[in-house]
């Protein structure tokens, strides 16, 4: 194949097709195979016509005409898909085919998109994320002369160059050989559609699949989750329909980006389960575990539409299938329910849970360090004791959470010797002898004894019993009767160590455990000590026999997901377990989601004052500009005092917002529609939820990560790990707009650097 021809209906509806945004969907797949020369015949939709004849390939509508327009790329002479796969060939031929639009229509472009002055030339770079930069030049007036004389002047725009390598615009020429075939094709092109496409038949043809209209204020309904079951399975894409569609009889993992639908997804695959079992008869109990109260309640939402059964709501106690919703904390309880009350339990939230425990060990830090630091000190190590002396205290009770929940709580079984065997964290506490180890033991038992003070069990004691009562002949012999027959997991990189072992102890029979979970490792805020395979191995004690990886995002548009991918690599470059999940994406953002979307903009000032104050100035007017709710703008910070400061503001100048303080909870969110509130948020509260707008304010250099003179190396590590991690969950919760302020005399966030220098994020101030 050396050429392709496309006409100008044919472009507006290949740029506002989803099905043909990603090749994780059909269509798309399909469209990918003909751009790369893999086949010449392809059903794209019901009203793209594929017509292929000799050495060239034609993409037309119907209503082609003599005066249609019509871009022409020349495959041969340019190289465009020699070099590329199928998502970047989709990709790069979706940015052409909307520049293409632009030049024709006389609109705005954006910096990536170039007319060269004084040429017939544009130049167009659609892969701002990668480091070299691939353009794609087009020629606006091939064979001019001969075209004006046919009345075609204007009509024909031509592919011929595309590369790494920089060129002169002014002086090249483009080979028309392939070009001029197009041309005289394009007649026989139309006289064999008219004669084969009459109108009655492109009405018989019907609606187009999953096309997208816009009218004046974006349709709230048309990204929503609160869609029937079958409603949802037309709009899924291959890998989505593969891994709801796939029996459940073994362990079966899910995991993508932020955006790629795993819940969703997570949720179809139970219902499909249950309805399957309902038209066989057969009982079936299946449990969907959150992390968090606010989730759980989100997912029951969710599934109070798209579960058409209402299996959710069945009573599990009088019906033979049913999908129980419910946390960890609530599972564990009920295993639980004869030896520990409800009053016992830190909190039945995960988060709140850790929250709390990070104060009770924050002020343990604190009593021993003043009655049992002296004279331990001349045994620690000089590292361990620089690190206890000059670091901040709450700093270092974040670390020690992870040590006590997952070191020595989870692998050492609160025994000091099992404790000294086990090997130092790589990312953790700055420890080297049995001596640091005997120190950090002495916090925790005074940590162990003010909950036994209080009367109350922090999650892991809660976690660590209930696998103790599981593991057990008894339990063996009645999880045949009370086990699940399915266990389905919400955002598992949430959970630590301890937690991720008992998952498996619920099912029906031991191995192959039938457990479906979604995995992000990027959203794992601030647990550097394990990794995917590490939850592979808690889960399912084996390997996971199935695997689907999303690479489609459906929330952020592809400026924002390029940000994010920049924060993305270069956390991982720092650790060897930070997971980049984009490392292959695809966006399913179409033509008219991206005329609402915008370059991610970096805004300096002077000060803290107007920090703040600029913060809800751009919130104003992002509302504005994007025809929204006020609850569709996000301000999020990751720095705790600024998050008050900012609340705070809010107060004083009357402003109407909804301080989140909870993940990922949607029913406040859902308020803050219905009362026109801004939302407000620290970057840890923002998970699982999406907005039209983000603000991402205080993103500057000393406060994300936060830095202090005599910080130690380990904490450097630990903080810098857990601020990308915060700043790629607080990025992609954007869908069109995505915006970071910062003070002039900090300088941005070196977390951000990356982005700007690649021009990803445009700076102003």
């Amino acid at each position: 194949m050396k050429y392709i021809t496309i006409d100008s209906a044919a472009i507006d509806e290949i740029v506002s097709s989803r099905t043909l945004q990603s090749p994780e969907f059909e269509q798309g797949k399909a469209f990918a195979a003909l751009l790369s020369g893999q086949t010449r015949q392809a059903n794209l939709s019901p009203t793209l016509i594929v017509l292929s004849e000799g050495d060239g390939l034609a993409i037309l509508s119907p209503t082609v005409s003599l005066s249609s327009k019509y871009i022409v790329i020349d495959v041969e002479q340019s190289k465009l898909f020699n070099t590329l796969n199928e998502s970047e060939c989709l990709f790069s031929t979706q940015k052409l085919l909307r520049f293409v639009k632009k030049m024709w229509g006389g609109l705005s472009l954006t910096h990536s998109e170039k007319m060269i002055s004084g040429t017939s030339k544009s130049v167009l770079f659609p892969f701002q994320y990668k480091p070299a930069p691939f353009r794609i030049v087009i020629e606006r007036e091939p064979m001019i002369d001969r075209l004006a004389k046919r009345g075609l002047a204007g009509n024909f725009l031509l592919v011929y160059k595309s590369g790494y390598e920089p060129g002169d615009a002014a002086k090249e020429t483009a080979e028309l050989t392939n070009f001029r075939k197009a041309l005289e094709a394009i007649p026989g092109y139309r006289e064999l559609i008219r004669k084969n496409y009459s109108t009655i038949k492109i009405q018989e043809i019907g609606i187009k699949e999953l096309q997208v209209s816009l009218l004046g204020i974006v349709n709230d309904e048309a990204s929503s989750m609160f869609r029937g079951y079958d409603e949802w399975l037309p709009m899924l894409t291959t890998q989505q329909k593969n891994f709801i569609e796939a029996p459940i009889s073994g362990p079966h993992r899910i995991e993508g980006a932020a955006g790629t639908g795993k819940t969703l997804c997570l949720m179809l695959k139970a219902v499909n389960a249950l309805r399957a079992k309902e038209q066989s008869g057969e009982p079936y109990r299946a449990v969907f575990i959150s992390h968090s109260d606010a989730t759980k309640k989100s997912v029951k939402e969710f599934l109070s539409v798209i579960d058409p059964d209402n299996f959710a709501e069945r009573d599990e106690r009088l019906s033979s299938r049913f999908l129980k919703i419910c946390t960890l904390s609530e599972l564990c309880a009920e295993q639980l329910r004869q030896h520990i009350s409800a009053s016992e339990f830190i909190d039945r939230d995960a988060m709140e849970s850790k929250g709390l425990q990070r104060l009770y060990i924050a002020e343990s830090l604190e009593t021993i360090m003043r009655t049992d630091y002296p004279s331990h000190k001349r045994f620690l190590s000089a590292s361990f004791t620089q690190f206890l002396q000059t670091e901040a205290s709450w700093k270092i009770a974040e670390m020690l959470q992870h040590e006590i929940s997952v070191v020595l709580k989870g692998r050492a079984s609160e025994d000091f010797d099992k404790y000294k065997k086990i090997p130092f964290l790589s990312y953790g506490l700055p420890m080297s002898s049995n001596a640091d180890k005997g120190f950090v033991f002495t916090i925790f038992k005074e940590y162990q004894r003010r909950l036994g003070d209080t009367g109350q069990f922090d999650t892991d004691d809660v976690v660590l019993t209930a696998i103790g009562q599981l593991d057990t002949p008894i339990w063996r012999r009645r999880r045949a009767k009370e086990g699940f027959d399915a266990v389905f997991i919400d955002e598992t990189h949430l959970f630590n160590m301890n937690e991720l072992h008992i998952f498996h102890y619920f099912t029906r029979q031991e191995g192959p455990y039938p457990i479906a979970f979604s995995v992000d490792r990027s959203q794992a805020v601030g647990d550097q000590g394990w990794n995917s395979s590490d939850i592979e191995q808690s889960i399912a004690t084996t390997d996971v026999s199935l695997q689907n990886k999303l690479n489609t995002i459906f929330r952020s548009s592809p400026q924002i997901v390029n940000v994010a991918f920049s924060v993305v690599s270069s956390g991982a470059t720092l650790f060897t377990n930070f997971d980049n999940p984009m490392d292959v994406f695809s966006s399913a953002f179409t033509e008219i989601d991206e005329r609402r979307s915008q370059e991610p903009l970096y805004i300096n000032t002077a000060n803290e004052d107007e920090l703040i104050e600029v913060a809800f100035d751009r919130a104003d007017e992002l509302q504005k500009s994007l025809e929204c709710r006020k609850s569709d703008i996000l301000i999020v910070t990751l720095d705790g005092e600024l998050l008050t400061k900012l609340e705070q503001y809010a107060a004083q100048k009357n402003k109407p917002v909804l301080l989140l303080k909870r993940r990922g909870d949607i029913k406040a969110v859902e308020a803050a529609k219905k009362s026109g509130q801004l939302v407000l948020a620290h970057a840890d509260y923002v998970g699982g939820l999406e907005f039209f707008a983000v603000i991402i304010a205080g993103l500057d250099h000393g406060r994300v990560p936060p830095s202090g003179e005599e910080q130690s190396d380990s904490s450097k590590n630990f903080l810098t790990y857990s601020s990308h991690n915060r700043l790629y969950v607080a990025i992609t919760r954007a869908k069109y707009r995505l915006e970071f302020i910062g003070e002039k005399a900090r300088g941005p966030s070196k977390l951000i650097e990356p982005a700007i220098r690649a021009e990803l994020v445009q700076v102003q101030g």
